[in-house]
């Protein structure tokens, strides 16, 4: 059968040993690029027997070795990445994104990739590379970029990832099946139950006008009324994703009029987003008493 596809500088034969299919490869590039096969090669060449032989059978269907093979000739790129600004007096608590999810491999083919290279052992910078795409794809879909990162013990992109998932009710129960077993469901849930109460700790402590500071003489009992009215509301509804600071902005209309309570309630606002995003959100930043 003809080769489905020739790579630059071939030297060396590989075949499917589940449909014949060929593929004329670079060798040194995939002993370069994967402990297996270099395993291989050095087993095959130390026999005096097999050391002549230029065909290697692969027990995987055609087009799993195209996408391994091109792996190994081709390491794909990082995904683009955004310049982040620095958040400076920004309000907003919500996580950032930090890959452009558009150049990222899509998520079937890059299961594959990844699932091939923790098979064949390939180079710890494709699978860099490979992490980084898978990363891209977290803010879309968080729970299913955690649960293949943990099977494949990618603990890095795990912790990572985990910032992002929502709510674990918001997910049918065919949706939670991709986190691989209960400690890691339970990890999840013991983060987001912490983050929920510490989000509305911080909230509930947060003055308007705290120890007096800023007070105004005019607007004093309305706009603390309001302000305490507001959160209280809020705090029953904190969910582990809630922009605790953005939900409180949302009073600005209230306090514009008066130059003293706008500067209090800006003040306030700024310091609760301080606040919470210092609240832990990933499964690393999470104390280990919680």
């Amino acid at each position: 059968m003809a080769p489905i596809h020739e790579f630059a500088d071939a030297d060396f034969t590989v075949r499917s040993w589940l449909d014949g299919t060929t593929f004329r490869v670079n060798r040194a590039k995939l002993g370069d690029g994967s402990h297996v096969f270099r395993d291989m090669f050095s087993c095959c060449d130390s026999n005096a027997g097999e050391a002549n032989s230029q065909v290697l059978d692969l027990h995987e269907p055609g087009s799993a070795l195209a996408v391994l093979l091109r792996l190994l000739h081709e390491p794909p790129p990082p995904p683009a990445q955004y310049l982040l600004e620095p958040i400076g007096e920004k309000v907003n608590t919500q996580l950032p994104v930090r890959y452009d999810a558009a150049t990222a491999i899509p998520l079937p083919v890059l299961r594959l990739l990844l699932c091939l290279a923790d098979k064949y052992a390939l180079d710890p910078t494709v699978l860099e590379s490979l992490g980084a795409h898978l990363l891209a794809h977290a803010p879309g879909d968080a729970l299913t970029v955690y649960g293949l990162s943990l099977t494949l013990d990618m603990p890095y992109i795990a912790s990572e990832s985990s910032q992002y998932i929502v709510p674990l009710d918001w997910y049918s129960a065919e949706e939670t099946k991709v986190i691989p077993s209960v400690p890691d469901y339970h990890n999840i849930l013991r983060l987001q139950t912490f983050r929920v109460k510490a989000l509305q700790d911080v909230l509930l402590r947060e003055e308007l006008f705290p120890h007096g500071y800023g007070r105004c003489s005019t607007h004093n009992a309305s706009a603390e009324s309001a302000w305490e009215r507001t959160r209280l509301i809020l705090a029953s509804k904190i969910e582990t994703n809630t922009d605790v600071a953005g939900e409180m902005e949302s009073l600005v209309y209230i306090f514009q009029s008066c130059p003293t309570c706008s500067k209090a309630f800006t003040a306030a606002v700024q310091m609760l987003a301080y606040k919470c995003r210092r609240v832990p959100r990933r499964l690393d930043q999470l104390p280990s008493d919680c």
